[in-house]
């Protein structure tokens, strides 16, 4: 796991893992790299529900969007969030392999 974080970036995880809220109950703020608002259609996350029907193969799909989102963003109008969210994807994908799941 990362110690990057700085004092803000650990209370905002801590208030998403301990926050008893459902999603719709939890103020928006508009972030299109960590929780676009697309995927926070129903009770379940899309990154969640991957996960929870991939288990370990998880692993191809952070990497695939990773190169996906490497790839395209020289190519579209917004480059620093594709390069943000292969980062997201880079971040997910290590996280899961510290793990060893």
């Amino acid at each position: 796991m990362s110690i990057d974080a700085d004092a803000t970036d650990w209370d905002s995880m801590a208030s998403r893992f301990y926050d008893n809220r459902s999603p719709k109950e939890v103020p928006y703020v508009p972030d299109p790299v960590n929780q676009p608002e697309h995927y926070r259609v129903g009770e379940v996350e899309a990154i969640a529900y991957i996960e929870q029907q991939l288990g370990s193969g998880v692993r191809d799909y952070l990497l695939g969007n990773l190169h996906k989102y490497l790839h395209r963003h020289r190519f579209k109008g917004n480059a620093l969030q594709d390069l943000k969210k292969a980062q997201w994807y880079l971040n997910k994908l290590i996280m899961e392999e510290e793990q060893g799941g």
